[in-house]
C-alpha cells in the first residue's frame, strides 16, 4: 500500500501586474511556505510562469517537475505543470496536448478565451512499484462550451493512455462547479471526486476560487478538484482540505490550495 498526498494548486503567475499587496514578489515566500508545510508527494501547479518556476526550482529543491504545453494567448505563458517527491515516485513517461480540435499544437477552439492545454506523466510509486497515471490541466473560465469540449478531448487522451484497469489521478482549476455539464462527463466516465470521496458535502461558503479576499464570490464555488478513476479500487481517499492559510492581506494565491490523502493499493 502507497500513501499520497496530493495538492492541486492555481498559483498565480509570477508576471502578472494588477495584484496590489498580493504581487508575486511580496506573496512568493508565503505561497511556498504553505506548499512546505503541506509536504504533498504530488503537486498539480496550474498558472505557473517561468518568474515562480526560478522560484520553485530553489525552494522546492526535493522534487522533481515537468513543465506541460505552454498556455494563454501570447507571452508570458502559463504552464499546467507536475512535480513530484523524488523519492516518492518515479517517472516513466510523460505527454502533453491542448485542448482544442487540433490537440497536437498550440490552438484554440469553441470560443475558449485562452488557449489551453494538459499534462501527463505515467508514475511508479517508490519503493513498491504501484503505477498510475497524473494528468494536470486548467479548463476556460469564460466558455462552458470550450469546458465541455476540453473536458472530452482530456477523457479521450486518458482512454488511449491509460487502460481502465489502470489507476488515474486527475488535478486542476476546472472553472465549474460540481454538478456542471464538465464535471459530469469525469463522473460518468468512472472518476471519483475526493472532496465527496472524503465524505464532504459542498453548500454555501466552500468554496476555493477567492480573488484575493478570502471570500467567495457567490457564483463559483469550489472549481479545483482531485479525482481518481479506479475500476479495480486500488485508489482510497482517506481527507480532503480546502487549505485556508493566510497572512492578510497577503495570501498565496487568488484559489486556495486542495489536497487530498489518497492511498494506493496493488
Amino acid at each position: 500500500m502507497n500513501r499520497m498526498r496530493v495538492l492541486s494548486f492555481n498559483i498565480r503567475g509570477s508576471y502578472v501586474k494588477s495584484d496590489g499587496d498580493n504581487l508575486w514578489e511580496k506573496r512568493a515566500a508565503l505561497n511556498v511556505e504553505t506548499i512546505h508545510k503541506l509536504a504533498p508527494g504530488l503537486i498539480g501547479f496550474q498558472e505557473l510562469q517561468l518568474g515562480n518556476l526560478a522560484l520553485y526550482e530553489k525552494e522546492l529543491a526535493e522534487y522533481d517537475f515537468v513543465l506541460g504545453p505552454k498556455y494563454n494567448n501570447r507571452p508570458p505563458y502559463c504552464y499546467p505543470s507536475i512535480f513530484w517527491h523524488s523519492e516518492q515516485f518515479q517517472r516513466l513517461e510523460h505527454g502533453e496536448f491542448w485542448l482544442s480540435e487540433t490537440p497536437t499544437r498550440h490552438s484554440a477552439s469553441w470560443d475558449t478565451n485562452c488557449i489551453r492545454g494538459a499534462l501527463w506523466v505515467r508514475f511508479r510509486c517508490l519503493p513498491a512499484g504501484h503505477e498510475f497515471v497524473m494528468l494536470n490541466t486548467h479548463l476556460d473560465h469564460v466558455s462552458e462550451r470550450a469546458r465541455v469540449h476540453g473536458a472530452r478531448v482530456i477523457l479521450e487522451h486518458l482512454r488511449r493512455i491509460a487502460p481502465k484497469s489502470a489507476p488515474v489521478l486527475v488535478t486542476g482549476d476546472f472553472n465549474c462547479n460540481p454538478g456542471s455539464d464538465a464535471y459530469n462527463l469525469f463522473v460518468e466516465k468512472g472518476f471519483a471526486d475526493t472532496f465527496a470521496a472524503a465524505g464532504l458535502l459542498d453548500a454555501p461558503g466552500v468554496f476555493t476560487f477567492h480573488a484575493f479576499t478570502g471570500r467567495g464570490n457567490g457564483k463559483d464555488t469550489r472549481i479545483d478538484w482531485i479525482m481518481t478513476r479506479d475500476s479495480a479500487s486500488k485508489f482510497s481517499t482517506k481527507s480532503f482540505e480546502i487549505v485556508l492559510d493566510a497572512k492578510p492581506p497577503l495570501f498565496p494565491s487568488d484559489h486556495f490550495p486542495v489536497v487530498a490523502n489518497l492511498e494506493l493499493g496493488s
